[in-house]
């Protein structure tokens, strides 16, 4: 019985969710970036503003050195009525001579909802500085909490025991994590990465399970050009599947039935 399993939310299980673009340049001057959008009307509903940067921590003679180095991009956070963060809508470059905008949520309501949240964001920052894309990537963490301290959690009620990604030593441990990657090409060809982390421990009676899938362009693509016939988010649509076809197949029809999986 699954009476002590609680999702992390009250209708689900989500925890967090990343929508990814990967563009492939960095900006050479984020902060420029960062001055021309954080006052245009599109962002009236992230109240917190604010620039990246990378920090260099040194240890030496046991003496600590914390290092500002250069602007590496922006963050814009919104919140709840509690007062907790909601939405990051986030640019940064990384070290690839690259760079990445996402969109985080913390408060996750359903698909519809976070899809047009996305699509907002992006036209927005698009308006002002249209960029190009090499590929995409949706993330999401699922966590469940056995709230009784003085039982076991009982892994093969939560998890399908005849899933094809679990085996029998991740189902009998007391505590375990299982990490599965593929890559492959998709219906329409593009190549795809897929990675799924499912783990469970006891001593903090905490199931979480991870799952990206990521997809290449063929060509690399202006945004403006890609966001012409139909809303860009609708390219994470099989990703968001994938995520549903991953928990399907893992998770008990009783564990579906608690979040309401569909």
């Amino acid at each position: 019985m699954l009476e002590f399993l609680k999702p992390i939310s009250e209708n689900h299980s989500i925890s967090r969710a990343v929508a990814s673009v990967f563009i492939p340049q960095a900006f050479l001057k984020p902060q420029d970036i960062f001055e021309k959008t954080k006052d245009f009307e599109g962002f009236k509903g992230y109240p917190k503003k604010g620039l990246l940067k990378a920090t260099t921590i040194n240890i030496n003679n046991n003496n600590l050195g914390i290092t500002n180095e250069q602007i590496k991009g922006f963050i814009f956070e919104s919140y709840d009525e509690k007062g907790s963060i909601k939405n990051i809508f986030k640019l940064e470059n990384n070290k690839d001579n690259q760079s990445i905008l996402s969109l985080e949520n913390r408060k996750y309501k359903d698909w519809d909802t976070f899809k047009n949240q996305f699509d907002s964001d992006l036209n927005s920052f698009s308006s002002m500085n249209d960029f190009y894309t090499e590929a995409i990537s949706l993330s999401y963490r699922d966590e469940f909490i056995w709230t009784d301290r003085n039982t076991t959690i009982p892994i093969d009620e939560i998890f399908n025991i005849d899933s094809e990604l679990l085996n029998k030593k991740f189902i009998s441990s007391k505590n375990g994590t299982l990490v599965l990657v593929s890559q492959g090409n998709d219906e329409k060809g593009l190549p795809y990465e897929e990675k799924t982390e499912i783990s469970f421990n006891n001593d903090i009676k905490r199931i979480i399970i991870d799952h990206q899938y990521a997809q290449k362009f063929v060509d690399i693509k202006l945004f403006s050009n890609l966001n012409k016939d139909k809303n860009f988010s609708s390219l994470y649509d099989l990703a968001h599947l994938e995520n549903k076809k991953i928990l399907k197949d893992i998770l008990t029809i009783n564990c579906q039935n608690l979040i309401k999986l569909k």
